[in-house]
């Protein structure tokens, strides 16, 4: 722990270990992360105190408020709150304990880091917020999972950490958005695929696919059809139907066991879909396969 504090110190200022008596926190060499469980930072309601690195706040509501040269700013859920190195400020107790996480990153550190980007003017961070990147909470809970694990190679791993979550600070902050996110929506869309094959008995929604792919259910529903050129909802019909005629080729369940298997509420739902796409009824198709009027090989309908 000695080491720890020397660290937590090094970012947040003299800080005791009473302060942090609620607070969970996870070092690495140049950023901590810091979020109150059950009660408050002690330091954090120390009156006109500043921290010799950047402070980011994330909050996850809206009851946090922080005092900043005479004005009271409260953080915004879903943004990014950002203060520079030695702003004196402090939180303002409230009834209930506050929800956040505090990215502190070492001064010579982010500003190393932002040298790389053609931002010509030094920012002097007062409170402002900032729209926070999708990635950057991911990226959080993986520094937080692999601090509290101490395992072999956790060092290199989280300062690797460590400079994803600076550059995606960075880029937010300052708005370097990526031109194209054409390959991360792949990879989502190829996801959420992935799910509807091992979840096909389920009920599933385009709300709960938006979901998997961490999109907005009317994004995802445009890149879904960008990508696959099928509406979510018509591409899990087709796979449904497709499953089913498998399970009818292998002959070895009922219709209705093959409705319920594949997600379809009934046998007579199951029917009037795969007659949609075939021309012909699960009873049928089955039939005719067994009188090998139907070729299992092409499922070419042949004459009798």
């Amino acid at each position: 722990m000695k080491d720890e504090l020397y660290k937590i110190r090094k970012l947040v200022g003299e800080i005791t270990k009473d302060q942090l008596r609620y607070v969970d926190s996870f070092v690495a060499e140049n950023i901590g992360l810091f979020m109150p469980v059950g009660g408050p930072c002690y330091y954090a309601l120390t009156p006109l105190h500043s921290h010799p690195s950047y402070m980011f706040a994330l909050p996850f509501n809206d009851q946090t408020s922080i005092k900043i040269d005479g004005k009271i700013i409260t953080p915004m859920y879903g943004k990014i709150f950002a203060m520079s190195p030695n702003i004196l400020h402090h939180e303002l107790s409230s009834d209930s304990p506050p929800r956040y996480i505090v990215i502190l990153i070492d001064k010579e550190f982010l500003e190393g880091q932002i040298c790389q980007y053609p931002v010509t003017q030094a920012a002097i961070f007062r409170g402002e917020s900032y729209d926070m990147a999708q990635d950057l909470l991911s990226l959080l809970k993986k520094f937080m999972i692999e601090a509290d694990n101490k395992m072999a190679g956790s060092e290199t791993v989280l300062n690797a950490l460590s400079l994803e979550i600076c550059h995606s600070i960075i880029r937010s902050i300052f708005n370097f958005v990526h031109k194209n996110d054409r390959i991360s929506s792949r990879m989502e869309i190829d996801r959420v695929i992935e799910y509807l094959h091992s979840h096909l008995g389920e009920k599933i929604t385009v709300e709960e696919m938006a979901r998997i792919a961490n999109m907005s259910s009317s994004h995802f529903s445009r890149v879904f059809k960008k990508e696959i050129r099928k509406t979510p909802i018509d591409y899990l019909s087709q796979i449904r139907i497709e499953r089913a005629k498998k399970f009818l080729m292998a002959g070895d369940k009922s219709i209705t066991e093959i409705a319920l298997e594949c997600g379809f509420n009934s046998s007579a739902y199951l029917s009037a879909c795969f007659y949609k796409r075939y021309k012909i009824s699960p009873s049928e198709y089955q039939k005719g396969l067994k009188k090998g009027s139907i070729s299992k090989k092409d499922n070419r309908i042949l004459k009798d």
